[in-house]
């Protein structure tokens, strides 16, 4: 297919979701101006960069020249995070790592100070449901991890089963360059003893290192003792949940625990803190916690790397260690994010500018041929079978009309020379006229039926542009797999999207027939 990229600066129709305002009520992608005029903390930034340089050394890979950057004092981090989703998962996880690239980029040359894009991975969530698959063009792959039933922090899971499912997958349109570097990365940390963090460290710094992006993994003992007034916060009932308390932010869209503290058990796996039923003591599933005579400070420096921070504790602990110059996020994270402005206050933190991931949309020949661009919106099969018939329809010209305007008018003529009959002729003739008109509507339904048989090709090849945009109510970046669509035009992908004419703002991608 003969392709190029395009963007289209501000159609929200183009976006699969009703999308928030943006600053002063219009657009552009951004919660707030960004601006350098906060400072990263150098006891943080050291950590960070320590973390770091740990982390690589032990995978023996040879880091990003961007992790010295971050020694300068003058620089600022565009972070940028999601799950460990097995083999990049669905095309926005690219979509918000690019996005992310640009942003630091545009930074960069605004400021004329250093800015670096920082992959957080979620190594800590528990949920693997939510990183298992991988879909191909006919179906999707799953991995079941060992001891599915017990919360691991899905960074710590083993690769077990891995390699069967990049397996099924490469029967399945998976690209073969791109699955034999995702199967050498995978031998390695194989080999190496490494988790799903590992290998997911090894895929994104294969995809993303030479563009600078560095990956961390907060989960790390001295990281987390070094946030640990964060942990003890919550403990001592002065964290988000005290903060959000009779505000409308506690009522979501992210639900507000008393305690947003998760316990990392070596029994148990992930486990949310909760008040005990029995006591005023904290409770993770059979481990309970009575504050210490030291008190709740002492008990979380104590035990800070068995603290895992919740869905809305997450981000304070992120922007406590990276004080972003701006944070690189999807729809629903948001939207939770915008929970949290006071709860940044209390502990502290400056409360960073959100910006709205880009969106990209791959538009087959098939989609082209239909007629559909980013301006006819995003439909439920529903809507979709209606908007092509009735492209079709349309197409037959006016004759349709025609026959329907000559039956509004023989029901008209009807009604007139009725009314000079009778009086009584009036409800009759109405009852005539609605009888018609239910028949024309049925006989329309019989006509569209008709066209889908009369064109069977066309209807199969409109049916499978659909299922190209949306699979189960789902739009593409959803689930669409970022290899499988760029195919041989990943790396021409990445390099039109970091293009400086991409702007400062969000975009909108197309990629398609060059005369779509």
């Amino acid at each position: 297919m003969t392709s190029e990229w395009g963007w289209t600066s501000h159609p929200l129709s183009a976006w699969p979701s009703i999308l928030p305002e943006g600053q002063g009520g219009e657009w552009t992608g951004w919660s707030a101006v960004p601006k350098n005029n906060s400072s990263w903390p150098p006891e943080r930034r050291k950590a960070v960069h320590q973390a770091l340089v740990q982390q690589y050394d032990q995978a023996f890979l040879t880091p990003p020249t961007s992790l010295e950057t971050l020694t300068s004092e003058k620089c600022r981090v565009v972070t940028v995070g999601h799950q460990l989703v097995l083999a990049g998962g669905p095309a926005f996880f690219h979509h918000k790592v690019l996005s992310a690239i640009r942003t630091a980029r545009q930074l960069a040359q605004r400021w004329q100070v250093p800015v670096v894009p920082v992959f957080w991975l979620a190594s800590e969530d528990h949920d693997w449901k939510e990183v298992a698959a991988v879909h191909g063009e006919e179906r999707t792959h799953v991995w079941e991890p060992l001891d599915a039933d017990i919360p691991w922090p899905v960074g710590h899971r083993s690769l077990e089963g891995v390699r069967e499912v990049l397996d099924s997958w490469s029967t399945d349109g998976a690209p073969l360059d791109a699955l034999n570097d995702m199967k050498a990365d995978l031998t390695t940390a194989e080999q190496a003893n490494e988790t799903l963090t590992g290998l997911m460290r090894r895929w994104i710094h294969r995809w993303y290192g030479q563009e600078g992006v560095l990956v961390l993994d907060a989960d790390h003992p001295d990281l987390k003792t070094s946030a640990s007034a964060l942990w003890a916060s919550e403990f001592e009932g002065k964290g988000v949940h005290a903060s959000l308390s009779g505000t409308e932010a506690f009522q979501g869209p992210a639900h507000v625990r008393e305690n947003n503290v998760f316990w990392l058990g070596e029994q148990e796996g992930r486990v949310g803190v909760v008040r005990d039923a029995d006591s005023d003591a904290w409770r993770a599933g059979t481990t309970q916690f009575v504050e210490p005579k030291e008190g709740w400070a002492h008990f979380a420096q104590t035990h800070a790397p068995s603290c895992s921070p919740g869905v809305l504790l997450r981000p304070l602990y992120q922007e406590w260690l990276l004080h972003s110059a701006a944070v690189v996020l999807g729809p629903g994270e948001w939207k939770y994010w915008h929970q949290l402005p006071q709860a940044f206050e209390d502990q502290g933190l400056v409360f960073p500018a959100l910006r709205l991931r880009d969106h990209a949309v791959v538009l087959s020949e098939e989609c082209h041929a239909v007629g559909w661009s980013l301006d006819q919106g995003w439909m439920t099969n529903e809507e979709w079978d209606r908007w092509v018939l009735d492209r079709w329809v349309d197409a037959l010209g006016d004759e349709v009309r025609q026959h329907q305007s000559n039956l509004e008018a023989w029901n008209a003529n009807l009604q007139r020379w009725a009314e000079g009959m009778s009086p009584e002729l009036k409800g009759p003739t109405g009852a005539l006229e609605a009888a018609t008109a239910k028949a024309w509507k049925q006989w329309m339904s019989k006509l569209r039926k008709s066209l889908k048989g009369f064109k069977a090709k066309e209807w199969q090849a409109a049916r499978r542009a659909c299922a190209s945009l949306v699979r189960k109510g789902a739009p593409q970046d959803r689930w669409a797999n970022w290899h499988l669509l760029a195919g041989d035009d990943c790396d021409a992908w990445t390099q039109m999207w970091l293009e400086p004419e991409g702007g400062f703002e969000a975009r909108v991608w197309r990629f398609g027939p060059t005369n779509g």
